[in-house]
């Protein structure tokens, strides 16, 4: 089985950049990340946050995980795909594409 995911940045604002992604199944949503690239969290497109789910980078751990198993699972691979490819350009990508099997 093949999984895929696309991000792109929308917006930058004063709190951050943020992502809308989607993936080839079709679920979609926002991400905002701080400016300094360490901290993720679900937000509207808009850049407002929802919910108290947030993934600290530098401590790797989920805060307030959504009790929603696929939910927990696509936000972690939108932020672990974008914090990838934040790290390897030095700077906060316009766009992320990855294909998983």
């Amino acid at each position: 089985m093949t999984a895929s995911l696309t991000c792109r940045r929308t917006a930058s604002l004063e709190a951050g950049s943020v992502y809308a992604w989607e993936t080839a199944e079709g679920a979609t949503g926002n991400i905002l990340i701080d400016p300094e690239g360490s901290v993720a969290r679900p937000c509207t497109p808009q850049g407002t946050a929802i919910g108290d789910m947030l993934l600290d980078k530098g401590n790797g751990n989920v805060e307030n995980p959504d009790p929603d198993p696929k939910l927990r699972r696509a936000f972690l691979t939108v932020v672990s795909a974008i914090f990838q490819e934040w790290e390897r350009q030095g700077q906060p990508p316009e766009k992320v594409t990855r294909t998983y099997w």
